[in-house]
């Protein structure tokens, strides 16, 4: 693997980078400028999930202990699923004109479970007008520096594509640089990270790493039903009625072994739902017999498309998500659009149709893209 500079004035390049080759040192950096620092930005992408918002939140409480003057700043607001994770009241929308002096007299910003550096939006672009420092902590491939004239944005990068989750590097960092035991409220917020992007530790990034991670955060006071319930059994009736619109608008394409689904705004303003309801969604057509990839795609607006796309395993699909313009794992990835979802979906369907065909040649087990 070759290593990512922490020096930014050799960062560059249009090419995405490859994992972090010597994790310690880069750590050791990381840990360094987080104590030098006085002003701290924690963020994540927009539409945050509950990796991004656990791995902010623990990473929040470990600052505060620290001493240090720290916000978590999103773009977008939260999934009131998470709201339990926040007790303190850290979570925060970025508003530019309240919070633009406070970014921009910031030491240090650090970025989680981001992948696509412009999935930060107006945070991120205010960080790199101001030149902030930028720490980016992820196990997402990278993709996507042009708004930075290809140029590699983060002067500390950990990056570590066999986590099964952000959270999980969080959490091996504060077990080796946090002097005091984790809090329930940090073991929570970690578990949440783990838990949902794993899918309750069944999808195959579930590895010994993630169980011992999990043992450590029962070890820390962590009920796991209570994190479920929390997560899990809270679904809104806006969200059950827009099910009920996507089952009867679901469509297959690949003999049967594609299945996919378009939301327009009239079918969520129908069913009383916001975009906050397709949650999950595309697991669900994932999980239905036959279906090797799950296609879901959310009209944002008449000109730009939402793209979620799933993998059964068999068929890495993240090559197609980066031809969109988007990225991700092999087999969850996704992209915005900006196309209306009927011209999306026409240039989306046979690049997975020809990617399902070579399942009639190769054997299963994670037949890759090109």
């Amino acid at each position: 693997m070759t290593p990512v500079s922490n020096d930014p004035a050799t960062a560059t390049g249009s090419h995405a980078p490859t994992e972090t080759a010597d994790m310690e040192a880069a750590w050791l950096a990381l840990d360094k400028a987080i104590r030098a620092a006085d002003r701290i930005l924690l963020s994540t992408h927009e539409n945050p999930d509950g990796d991004g918002v656990g791995s902010q939140l623990a990473f929040n409480e470990h600052l505060e202990s620290l001493g240090k003057e720290c916000r978590i700043l999103n773009y977008t607001e939260v999934p009131t699923i998470y709201e339990f994770l926040d007790p303190h009241g850290w979570l925060e929308v970025y508003d530019p004109e309240r919070d633009g002096a406070w970014l921009a007299a910031c030491d240090l910003a650090i970025v989680f479970d981001l992948g696509n550096f412009r999935r930060l939006e107006a945070v991120g672009r205010d960080l790199c007008r101001h030149n902030v420092a930028l720490a980016a902590i992820d196990h997402h491939p990278q993709s996507d520096f042009d708004g930075l004239g290809g140029k590699l944005p983060y002067r500390y990068l950990i990056l570590d594509y066999s986590a099964s989750s952000t959270g999980t590097l969080v959490w091996e960092y504060l077990k080796t640089y946090r002097s005091e035991p984790l809090t329930l409220t940090m073991a929570e917020a970690l578990y949440t990270a783990l838990v949902t992007d794993t899918g309750s530790f069944r999808y195959d990034n579930t590895d010994e790493r993630a169980h011992l991670m999990a043992i450590d955060l029962l070890k820390a006071g962590v009920k796991p039903y209570n994190v479920h319930r929390q997560v899990y059994e809270q679904t809104e009736r806006s969200q059950v009625s827009l099910l009920g619109v996507l089952t009867n608008n679901l469509q297959y394409s690949g003999d049967g072994r594609i299945g996919w689904c378009a939301l327009t705004q009239d079918m969520l303003a129908g069913a009383g739902a916001t975009r906050k309801d397709v949650d999950g969604f595309s697991d669900f057509i994932r999980t239905i017999k036959g279906v090797e990839v799950a296609v879901l795609l959310t009209e944002v607006d008449g000109d730009k498309t939402k793209v979620n796309l799933r993998s059964k395993g068999n068929l890495a699909i993240n090559d197609v998500a980066q031809k969109l313009g988007g990225g991700g794992h092999p087999f969850a990835s996704g992209a915005f659009v900006e196309q209306p979802w009927g011209e999306v979906i026409e240039i989306l369907l046979p690049l997975l149709e020809e990617k399902v065909k070579t399942m009639d040649n190769v054997g299963e087990g994670a037949i890759s893209g090109s």
